[in-house]
């Protein structure tokens, strides 16, 4: 997993290129906790390149967005699901409970909405 980022207008950007499991979520919740340590708790995740999500990635998505909501008035915001991932959040229940948008830009600008 390559974990890349980027900040705009006080927005994380973190790019995720690869696979999305038990070997990889750890890294990619360290990263995510790193923003907020950096005081940046408008977290957009932009999964265009992740070819595959286990119950541990999920576990990541579930627990920062939860910990961004209550701990620091935050949110995350999932970006440009790939379907084959998509499915799994779909059939996870997770559509009802993170804001997921089609592209990052989209996903960005709805912090300032």
């Amino acid at each position: 997993m390559n974990i890349s980022g980027q900040v705009w207008n006080n927005v994380v950007q973190i790019n995720l290129d690869g696979r999305f499991d038990a070997a990889t979520a750890p890294s990619v919740e360290q990263y995510i906790r790193d923003c907020i340590g950096r005081g940046l708790t408008h977290v957009v995740l932009n999964m265009a390149n992740v070819q595959y999500i286990a119950s541990a990635g999920l576990r990541v998505v579930l627990a920062m967005t939860k910990e961004l909501r209550i701990t620091h008035r935050g949110d995350l915001r999932v970006a440009a699901l790939p379907e084959s991932v998509s499915k799994v959040f779909e059939l996870s229940g997770l559509f009802s409970v993170i804001r997921i948008f089609d592209d990052v830009p989209t996903a960005t600008q709805s912090f300032f909405g």
